[in-house]
C-alpha cells in the first residue's frame, strides 16, 4: 500500500510497523530541458507524526521559495498546514502523537 496525495507519498515500512518512508514532490529544472516534477525521498523509517510535520514544512517552503518570512508567520502557516492535513485525514479528536497500544 502507498498513501499518496498531490505533493507527497507515504510508503509503509511493513504491515506491522507504523513507520513510513516519505517522498515529496519536487520540480526538477534541468539545464536546456523542460521542467518536470518527481517524487524524491525525504525520510526513511519515520513516524506518521513526523512525516506530517515534514509535509507541512515542505508546503510552506515551496510557497515561500527564495523569500524571507517572519518567524510568527511561519508558525501560523505551519499550524494551518497541520490543521489542513488533519482535516485531510479526517481525524477528529485523535492525537497523532499517541501510541494506541
Amino acid at each position: 500500500m502507498i498513501i499518496e496525495e498531490s505533493d507527497f507519498r507515504l510508503i509503509p515500512e511493513s504491515e506491522t510497523v507504523p513507520k513510513f518512508d516519505l517522498e515529496l514532490l519536487y520540480t526538477i529544472k534541468p539545464r536546456g530541458g523542460e521542467a518536470r516534477t518527481e517524487f524524491k525521498p525525504s525520510g526513511y523509517g519515520i513516524t506518521l507524526e513526523y512525516a506530517i510535520k515534514k509535509i507541512a514544512h515542505f508546503r510552506i517552503s515551496q510557497k515561500h521559495k527564495d523569500e524571507a518570512i517572519r518567524l510568527l508567520d511561519y508558525f501560523n502557516e505551519f499550524k494551518k498546514e497541520l490543521e489542513d492535513l488533519k482535516k485531510l485525514c479526517q481525524i477528529v479528536d485523535m492525537p497523532i502523537n499517541e501510541d494506541p497500544n
